[in-house]
């Protein structure tokens, strides 16, 4: 059961507590945040698809060191209350944006994320450009296009017959979703380059 804690900020809710930081209510769901420092821009955390904002912990003080710091746990992951998966980006970037709202985190952000929370980052600084700070986000994104494919080579390079192939308009994460035809034609040219 939720409940407000009188006196405090109208969004935040209480339920057994979190190791850290505190709850807020956004859509009807407790979400975990944890906020220190102090500055502009804020930086803010969102981890990757198998992690917690407390995994980054390390780094968001290090970087509270600096400025205001922000981790999180999305609807459905870590101490945040639970959602049916799976979730638009939409929802999530949505979710994101009111969150910081709700716990007065003011705008602009620095956006930190990980793998499938480079993603969200990505499309929330899509949705909201004029809340992100840090360059625009063709540019991040070609930053980070650019040195994937650097990294995915070496790798590539380092095994025999190894072979990185690039395919537009798709991320690691949903290569498998928006271009099946293009798995099964990298396997299939495998296949007779090896001879099976």
């Amino acid at each position: 059961m939720q409940r407000h804690l009188s006196g405090d900020d109208p969004g935040m809710t209480t339920e057994g507590g979190p190791p850290l930081g505190r709850y807020y209510d956004v859509a009807g769901r407790r979400l975990l945040l944890h906020r220190s420092g102090s500055g502009s821009p804020a930086v803010v955390f969102l981890p990757g698809g198998g992690a917690v904002g407390l995994d980054y912990l390390n780094v968001q003080e290090r970087a509270a060191r600096l400025t205001t710091s922000v981790i999180y746990d999305r609807a459905g992951t870590g101490w945040s209350d639970w959602v049916e998966l799976p979730r638009s980006s939409a929802e999530v970037t949505g979710e994101l944006r009111e969150l910081l709202r709700t716990a007065g985190v003011p705008s602009p952000y620095l956006l930190v994320g990980h793998s499938l929370g480079g993603f969200y980052a990505r499309h929330y600084a899509h949705r909201f450009p004029a809340a992100v700070s840090g360059g625009t986000p063709e540019a991040l994104l070609r930053e980070e296009i650019d040195g994937k494919r650097r990294l995915y080579t070496a790798l590539a390079e380092s095994v025999s017959q190894g072979e990185n192939r690039l395919v537009d308009g798709v991320g690691h994460v949903t290569l498998h979703l928006r271009r099946p035809h293009a798995v099964a034609q990298a396997i299939q040219d495998l296949l007779a380059r090896i001879g099976g």
